[in-house]
């Protein structure tokens, strides 16, 4: 595996993450994952790097005029203040989408992200606004570790997994994880699945 290895405890460490066992021995059940997601998970906000801070505001106009009356229009009020350090951003900092309305400030009334539709609408790449950990969910990342979200299990199907499953977890988000490791890396995780199911076929 190219830039790959796979660590004693079933990991596989691909550029600067470990991707955890569990993206391979759970999944989703039948109707389950990404696709029927419920944007519950939106609702309080996320952390955002600052790059990806400074991406939106720049594109401020095109948001704000796909905003709807249960949003503010007004960039100043789009994030918190308060900027904190954590390594698991590029940039080493994050800020927090501020909650507008009881819900992320960037999130309609009907439960879409106006980051996605903005770009989306604009001719851009339906993510080239939208923050990583927003695409990730229900995969996060911590200490550089990318694994399950918990926040939500059990009570959305969208973010249910567990060790039945009629989709593992990195095939049910194959899109999201290219977006985050890319093809090549991508196809060190497929690898893996199938060294892992050979694995199991001989005991």
């Amino acid at each position: 595996m190219a830039g790959s290895m796979i660590a004693p405890d079933g990991s596989l460490k691909i550029g600067p993450y470990t991707m955890a066992g569990e993206l391979f021995t759970t999944g989703f059940p039948q109707g389950g994952g990404p696709c029927a997601c419920s944007a519950v998970c939106c609702e309080g906000g996320v952390s955002v790097d600052l790059r990806e801070r400074d991406a939106i505001l720049a594109h401020r106009e095109l948001i704000a005029g796909r905003m709807d009356e249960t949003q503010d229009h007004d960039p100043a009020v789009w994030f918190e203040s308060e900027e904190k350090e954590d390594p698991d951003f590029p940039s080493g900092s994050c800020v927090d989408t501020a909650v507008v309305n009881d819900k992320c400030a960037f999130l309609d009334r009907h439960g879409r992200c106006v980051l996605q539709t903005s770009a989306q609408d604009s001719g851009m790449h339906k993510w080239a606004l939208k923050p990583v950990f927003c695409i990730l969910y229900p995969i996060e990342i911590s200490n550089g570790i990318v694994s399950v979200g918990r926040m939500l299990q059990g009570e959305q199907s969208c973010c249910r997994v567990s060790d039945a499953f009629a989709t593992p977890l990195f095939l049910g988000c194959r899109e999201e994880l290219i977006h985050l490791v890319g093809e090549e890396g991508y196809q060190d995780m497929r690898t893996h699945y199938d060294s892992i199911q050979q694995a199991e076929a001989r005991q």
